[in-house]
């Protein structure tokens, strides 16, 4: 069963991260309500864990979340990540907040541009949400004994 409970950290970081992002700037204007969540499921998707999930929360739900969108961290998932990594993590899932000027459907999912978003990518590489190794060891420094 995937229980989860209101995050006010991540809610935190989140709202830094929208005053500061320029990517982010548009959230800020729109009057968007997002509630931040964090989860002890274990979110696999394809095989890969999934470290955090944005949803927009469907009309008939709103009576319940009255909110337009979720954004939830996979605890098991995000354990062993840096704090740095963990911002990462909402940076992205804010990127998936999507919102038209105007319409009764204002509000959407943004879709990934490649597998991750490109601006993530070229900030932080391929590999940002790899856990940092406590040993971080580079094996061809080792020598022979």
């Amino acid at each position: 069963m995937d229980t989860r409970q209101i995050n006010e950290t991540y809610a935190q970081i989140a709202a830094e991260l929208i005053k500061t992002e320029d990517a982010l700037k548009y959230i800020a204007e729109s009057g968007v309500t997002i509630v931040y969540l964090s989860s002890e499921h274990e979110k696999k998707q394809d095989g890969k864990a999934v470290l955090g999930q944005c949803e927009k929360i469907q009309e008939k739900y709103k009576w319940a979340m009255p909110a337009d969108f979720t954004i939830t961290l996979f605890e098991p998932n995000i354990r062993g990540l840096t704090d740095e990594q963990i911002r990462t993590v909402l940076f992205h899932e804010l990127l998936h907040v999507g919102i038209k000027p105007d319409g009764d459907d204002r509000f959407y999912c943004v879709p990934h541009d490649i597998e991750d978003f490109k601006l993530i990518i070229d900030r932080y590489g391929l590999d940002w949400a790899k856990p940092k190794d406590v040993f971080d060891v580079d094996v061809t420094d080792i020598e022979d004994i």
